[in-house]
């Protein structure tokens, strides 16, 4: 499987920070040709990388959901951001560099500023929670499914103020 590096600051794969709304198309087209599977809706990758653009077009926010690990492994200084633990992977980071402990989705994400990284999950699930009794009584397929919020959903590499975003 082919690596899907995430550098911030820079981009994610071959969509860079600072592109134009042209050029992250020929990047989409490029994976949409070298990547295209069967089961793969029209513009798959259109879908995968959700990205936003500055007033002057250039693009300032790349994000990826971790459905695309499907296609590629995923990483940040060779971490695989998703299929690493949530809590590992923030353990791992922020001793290079320290996430906002003030943020206001804390726990569902980790706001890294210093270098313009996010990763977001939309349930907060710890491994003490798989020991009590209201996962426990879960039914199992239910469990499997709860279990992927151990796991960051997206990664997102942005520059600037990350509350212009929301």
């Amino acid at each position: 499987m082919d690596k899907l590096t995430i550098e911030p600051g820079v981009g994610i794969g071959t969509i860079k920070l600072g592109m134009s709304k042209e050029e992250v198309a020929k990047c989409i087209k490029e994976y949409n040709q070298k990547y295209n599977e069967e089961h793969f809706v029209n513009n798959y990758f259109q879908a995968v990388f959700r990205v936003k653009y500055d007033s002057n077009g250039k693009v300032n926010w790349i994000e990826i959901p971790s459905s695309v690990q499907e296609v590629f492994d995923c990483v940040f200084m060779d971490i695989d951001v998703f299929r690493t633990k949530a809590i590992d992977l923030v353990e791992e980071i922020d001793k290079i560099t320290k996430y906002d402990r003030n943020y206001i989705e804390l726990g569902y994400a980790y706001h890294f500023p210093e270098i313009g990284l996010l990763f977001w999950r939309p349930i907060v699930l710890t491994e003490e929670d798989l020991e009590k009794e209201w996962f426990k009584e879960l039914d199992p397929e239910i469990q499997q499914d709860e279990m992927r919020n151990l796991f960051f959903e997206t990664v997102t590499v942005f520059k600037g103020d990350i509350n212009s975003f929301m």
